[in-house]
């Protein structure tokens, strides 16, 4: 019998398998975020433009990596604010060396008109051995377990200092897990790596709503 050409025949067969299983679980995704998004009043485009989103609010999320893929794009309104929820892809690495992360993200275009730029992360092993070697992370002595658990970055390090107030702080220390990146005036909240359920979208976009209410001081 000729073993290498059925072992490579059964490999391309589970390859394409998963690929079309993949493909069907994308599209079975997309049909329930689209009836969550009409469930919370929310308008639906199953593929985004990435240069049109820029343009309505800029984030760094945006440059990370590369094969950068936008999804599920709905548009409405939470309260006042206008609000874009979508789910963002890009790749970083190649080869075998690669990852691509998947999150859902919610944009408040000018939702942090006066906020200095900054980007708020969990704080991981990678971050605390940069900052050894002078990788700047905005600490605050009075309030060790936000420092602890948050990476905090940007330009103006004073006006960050302003902006972190210690109520902010506070909710932060309790809140965990959250990137909220600010550019321009431009708020982005999501988990990194992490896409929400269809059936927890409208908790999901309570719960931005009540971390930007932290961050602007509402």
């Amino acid at each position: 019998m000729h073993w290498p050409i059925i072992i490579g025949f059964g490999v391309v067969v589970v390859v394409v398998a998963l690929i079309l299983l993949v493909r069907r679980l994308e599209r079975a995704r997309t049909d329930a975020m689209q009836q969550a998004g009409l469930a919370i009043g929310f308008s639906f485009d199953a593929e985004g433009d990435l240069d049109q989103l820029r343009a309505l609010g800029d984030l760094p999320l945006y440059t990370h990596g590369h094969s950068r893929r936008l999804k599920n794009v709905m548009s409405g309104r939470a309260g006042a604010d206008e609000t874009r929820i979508f789910d963002y892809q890009y790749t970083t690495g190649g080869g075998k060396e690669s990852h691509t992360w998947r999150q859902t993200v919610v944009l408040y275009p000018g939702g942090g008109s006066g906020l200095p730029d900054f980007v708020l992360a969990p704080e991981n092993i990678f971050h605390k051995l940069g900052q050894l070697l002078g990788y700047k992370d905005v600490d605050f002595d009075s309030s060790p377990g936000f420092s602890s658990r948050y990476l905090l970055r940007g330009p103006d390090e004073a006006a960050i200092r302003a902006a972190f107030t210690t109520d902010t702080r506070a909710f932060f220390e309790q809140a965990h897990g959250w990137t909220v990146e600010v550019q321009g005036g431009n708020v982005g909240i999501y988990r990194a790596g992490k896409r929400v359920k269809p059936d927890e979208l409208g908790a999901f976009l309570q719960e931005t709503t009540t971390v930007l209410q932290a961050i602007a001081h509402r």
